[in-house]
């Protein structure tokens, strides 16, 4: 079975020559060439001084620990990114109607449709498919069919992931710098026709399908067993945010319907203390005392919904990492399959000058008036050249795979100490809540 080595592996990443401690981008603005981050200056330096970004993640070194003290990121993140999301509004545009928000970062500000995101997480994601691209909120496709898609609350989860998605980027040494990004923040163009055409052609999808089918019942023959750690974490991670969404979804549904029975037991009580003169005052102070705890539960009631919000974006995430992973291995089977190839051809190659199939095909075609002799000089520089394709091939996928790798490995580095981080904030908001709602009662 004979396939050339363009149709039978397709190689979808620039191979990138990279130090051992350097971030690698994957496209440099000007050249389209590999380009290489020096690791000192990831986040002291900024590509827009419209974009802060924080250097409380720089220097993650490999071998750097996972669980960092907490005091040197006392401050939350909200207050050190400097790029939010904002005031939702209807808007219409021919004979439909979708919600615009206002992405602010520094003194710039500008509006943009939910479209816009979306396109702004293909690019991404098709220009640095090495990096841990933050994923999009889900569509939530059942609020359209209800057609809630335009109710406050709806439209508020929708904002908080969102400004997430957004603040996730800028945080990013490599994709908070990318023009891609920078335009979506910046271009007063963005929304024209033009533009909007434009970066359609920029929207691509990362041609793996065949890979996909290529490698879908491969097994890599010598696995590297930090991926293997990696991908046993993710799944494990994502096993508990599995859990922990469910027990969230029914402690809302839970206390949502506790609120509503509050809310009609402090009806009831103050139509008691309208028919009940003598026990009107204590009533009165029942019902009062009944609504503050009601509004609490209330304000509790949106601190876990928002927490159920922050549980599903990560759920995403994990999700966005895995897929990463699998293209990972994916590069690794390349050099794998290409080195199998390679094998099969240089043992054809010797079976030309020796054998006893070669010495009967001789005699066939001596027998039937071709040159043997032509007919074997002719088949071994086919041999040759096809030989030497292989080498260079897996030459190249060699360093595409190790640099994906290493690629790989920084960005998990940098999504764990930023997982940290986050979580630290937003478990201390939680904390707070819950601390308050029961000082308050």
């Amino acid at each position: 079975m004979a396939h050339s080595t363009e149709d039978q592996f397709n190689v979808q990443w620039d191979v990138l020559q990279a130090s051992d401690n350097a971030l690698l981008d994957p496209l440099n603005d000007n050249s389209h060439e590999p380009a290489v981050l020096d690791s000192h200056n990831y986040l002291a330096e900024s590509f827009h001084e419209d974009i802060d970004i924080s250097d409380k993640v720089s220097g993650f070194s490999n071998d750097a620990s996972q669980h960092e003290s907490m005091t040197s990121s006392t401050s939350s993140l909200q207050s050190e990114i400097q790029v939010v999301v904002t005031a939702p509004r209807k808007e219409t545009e021919g004979q439909g109607s979708f919600i615009s928000y206002l992405v602010e970062s520094h003194n710039k500000k500008s509006r943009r449709r939910f479209q816009d995101f979306v396109w702004l997480h293909n690019v991404l994601y098709t220009h640095f498919p090495a990096c841990f691209v933050p994923p999009l909120p889900d569509k939530h496709r059942l609020e359209y069919v209800k057609g809630d898609r335009f109710s406050s609350d709806f439209i508020e989860k929708r904002r908080i992931s969102l400004e997430r998605f957004v603040q996730r980027i800028a945080r990013h040494p490599i994709l908070g710098k990318a023009d891609f990004f920078i335009m979506f923040l910046q271009s007063p163009d963005f929304n024209d026709a033009s533009a909007r055409a434009l970066r359609e052609g920029q929207e691509t999808v990362i041609d793996t399908i065949g890979d996909s089918l290529l490698n879908a019942f491969s097994k890599i023959r010598k696995p590297d067993q930090k991926f293997i750690d990696m991908k046993e974490h993710n799944h494990l991670m994502q096993d508990n945010l599995d859990m922990l969404q469910k027990t969230l979804a029914r402690t809302l549904k839970r206390s949502e319907d506790l609120c509503h029975d509050y809310e009609d037991f402090t009806k009831s009580v103050r139509g008691l203390a309208d028919i009940e003169p003598s026990y009107k005052s204590d009533l009165t102070s029942f019902a009062q005392g009944l609504e503050r705890y009601t509004q609490n539960l209330k304000g509790i009631h949106a601190h876990d919904d928002e927490w159920l919000i922050e549980v599903q974006d990560y759920m995403a995430y994990y999700h966005a990492v895995t897929d990463v992973l699998k293209l990972r291995d994916q590069k690794q089977l390349d050099f794998e399959e290409l080195s199998d190839y390679l094998q099969a051809t240089t043992q054809d190659r010797e079976k030309i000058d020796s054998g006893v199939a070669s010495y009967i095909t001789a005699k066939l075609n001596e027998i039937r008036g071709a040159d043997p002799d032509r007919i074997k000089r002719e088949k071994s520089v086919k041999l040759e050249e096809r030989t030497r394709e292989l080498k260079e091939a897996i030459d190249q996928t060699l360093q595409i795979s190790t640099a994906f790798s290493d690629q790989v490995k920084k960005e998990d580095t940098l999504f764990n100490k930023n997982k940290a981080i986050e979580m630290h904030d937003v478990l201390k908001s939680y904390t707070e809540a819950k601390v308050n709602f029961y000082q308050d009662c």
